[in-house]
């Protein structure tokens, strides 16, 4: 039955000796009549029958429930009053918990204009648990800052790992004669500038603010190759006409053949869910054609700066397959890479998938051009070698170790 309309209400005067029995109810006395109550006997009741402290919280809130029906209406107080009276009747003779729901009425009544106040016991009590509430929001911040933190020192840590091959890797292959190797190497040595200062700041800031410190707990010695593709510096491209940089991802895939193939995708940073925009397969071999025209279009531009050429020139650098780039029909796929240069002098260059009559093309600056090609030495040095090692024969192991 309906707590407010059962006749299981009765007459709190008759049942309790005390003046204070339940000044909530005689403050929504209207209340009570209107919706049929005649008595005062559920268990909250009596519950503030037998408790000071809960009599003198509910003569506060008889108070403000008075103040609210003289300054607005009948009406309004019952609409204010009812809803708090259901939530402490719902606590039955649970003390803490109508104490507790006696306090939030009175702070109701209180944002209603109300002037009344806690008793000094009650603010008090109020105020530590506000204090408790406080500090442990406090502590699960920096428990979750730390968390934070940690993340982002995980991820740099792999990130400088990564760096610090490809690094040694283009400085061997710059030695070498590798002119191209040689503008990779001074970009990444800049960014890896960036990395050593951003993994001093994480570690400056877990220490300043938190008095904690922070240690990378990741083993950077079990990444996959795949994962190594992904911890590279971001290669950038653009494609013209549109708005904002794409990134290239090459990814190493084992097919349900047992090849290994790789995958470049075009990545859009914007967007959160569908990141990959485009995508097409390479073998070892399409890859290395696509690393050497990157050197072809780098001795290009080195030509064009040194001609003091300013016109729009454009030449390809390398197709294949050979015998499907001259016919762009339906059917017919094929990847080229060409060398641009502009009107103002600058050079660039432009990856090209030919999808039937449907061309495909990703613009990039000189040092996108030299970094996609160290990323191309590296993620392919790092799939060969854990493939080689995935694949290795009894035998092979055997003259391994003689």
């Amino acid at each position: 039955p309906n707590t407010l309309s059962s006749a299981r209400f009765r007459s709190a005067g008759s049942r309790c000796r005390r003046e204070t029995l339940n000044a909530f109810a005689r403050g929504h006395r209207s209340t009570y009549r209107d919706t049929g109550v005649r008595g005062i006997s559920l268990p909250d009741e009596f519950a503030i029958c037998a408790s000071q402290r809960l009599s003198e919280l509910d003569n506060v809130i008889a108070a403000g429930y008075a103040f609210l029906r003289a300054s607005t209406s009948n009406a309004n107080a019952r609409r204010v009053g009812l809803p708090l009276l259901r939530m402490r009747q719902a606590c039955q003779g649970n003390v803490p918990c109508i104490e507790a729901r006696q306090i939030d009425a009175i702070r109701v009544y209180q944002q209603a204009g109300a002037p009344i106040s806690l008793p000094y016991w009650a603010l008090a009590g109020s105020q530590a648990e506000q204090q408790s509430i406080f500090q442990e929001i406090t502590n699960v911040t920096i428990e979750n800052s730390l968390t934070v933190l940690q993340a982002d020192l995980d991820a740099q840590t792999i990130s400088a790992a990564v760096l610090t091959e490809l690094i040694s890797q283009q400085r061997t292959l710059s030695e070498s004669g590798s002119a191209l190797s040689s503008l990779a190497l001074t970009v990444l040595d800049a960014r890896y500038g960036v990395i050593t200062k951003e993994l001093q700041e994480i570690k400056s800031t877990a220490q300043r603010q938190y008095g904690s410190s922070v240690r990378p707990n990741n083993g950077y010695n079990d990444l996959s190759a795949r994962e190594r593709s992904k911890n590279f510096p971001p290669v950038p491209y653009y494609v013209a006409g549109q708005d904002g940089n794409g990134e290239f991802w090459l990814e190493p895939v084992i097919k349900d053949t047992g090849e290994l193939i790789y995958r470049l995708n075009f990545i859009d940073p914007k967007e959160i869910n569908e990141r990959i925009t485009s995508s097409f397969e390479l073998s070892l071999s399409e890859l290395s054609q696509i690393r050497a025209a990157l050197d072809t279009v780098y001795e290009w531009s080195e030509i064009a700066s040194s001609n003091r050429i300013r016109r729009r020139y454009e030449k390809t650098a390398v197709c294949f397959p050979l015998d499907l780039c001259e016919y762009r029909v339906q059917g017919n796929t094929s990847t080229q890479v060409d060398f641009l240069i502009y009107e103002d002098g600058s050079t660039g260059a432009r990856l090209v998938r030919n999808k039937g009559a449907f061309i495909e093309s990703y613009n990039m600056s000189m040092e996108s051009v030299a970094l996609l090609a160290a990323y191309l030495d590296y993620v392919a040095a790092a799939a060969e070698a854990e493939f080689d090692s995935g694949t290795a024969t009894t035998e092979s192991l055997d003259a391994l170790f003689k």
